[in-house]
């Protein structure tokens, strides 16, 4: 029983390690997750060899998300960060934004940033979710339950790919 239990936490170690996304428990008793986010995630996948990671937290009471996004390496300039809600290989609705729309100004002629901040849940866009995942997420903590399911997507976009640069998200 032992080394099937092992071998169950090496094998799910190597796939979120792989996937190139892991969510935690954090220390406050909250939920963690990060994403490497890539242009072969976008739908539909492009030749950007631009590259970004996203960090976020939740507090315990799921009131604050933490975040530190950075982009490197694109050749256009930043416009939009969001995350949206559907599933890999599909595209949805902005559910919150970080910049354009989101509570963070447009960085002005930015080809690579390193952004860290707080969405709250007044930053909710509004968006419906029922249609592409079958839930409402309207709060963080409906964010975060659905990040922890693959069910969200962080996307970066610039002038040139407006429908999205780099995106990443859990497989679920």
């Amino acid at each position: 029983k032992m080394k099937t239990f092992l071998g169950t936490v090496l094998v799910s170690t190597i796939f979120l390690v792989s996937s190139g996304t892991a969510y935690t428990d954090d220390r406050d008793g909250g939920l963690a997750f990060e994403a490497r986010l890539s242009s072969a995630q976008e739908v539909p996948e492009n030749p950007s060899e631009a590259r970004a990671n996203i960090e976020v937290e939740f507090n315990k009471g799921f009131t604050e998300l933490k975040f530190v996004l950075r982009v490197r390496d694109t050749t256009d300039f930043i416009t939009r960060a969001h995350f949206h809600c559907n599933k890999p290989g599909e595209n949805g609705p902005i559910v919150f934004g970080i910049f354009d729309p989101g509570p963070f100004p447009v960085p002005m002629n930015a080809n690579s940033l390193k952004l860290e901040g707080t969405l709250k849940n007044s930053d909710w866009t509004g968006a419906d979710c029922v249609p592409t995942i079958g839930r409402v997420v309207n709060n963080l903590a409906s964010l975060a339950f659905a990040m922890r399911e693959g069910l969200i997507y962080a996307n970066v976009h610039t002038i040139f790919r407006p429908g999205g640069e780099v995106r990443g998200q859990h497989p679920g």
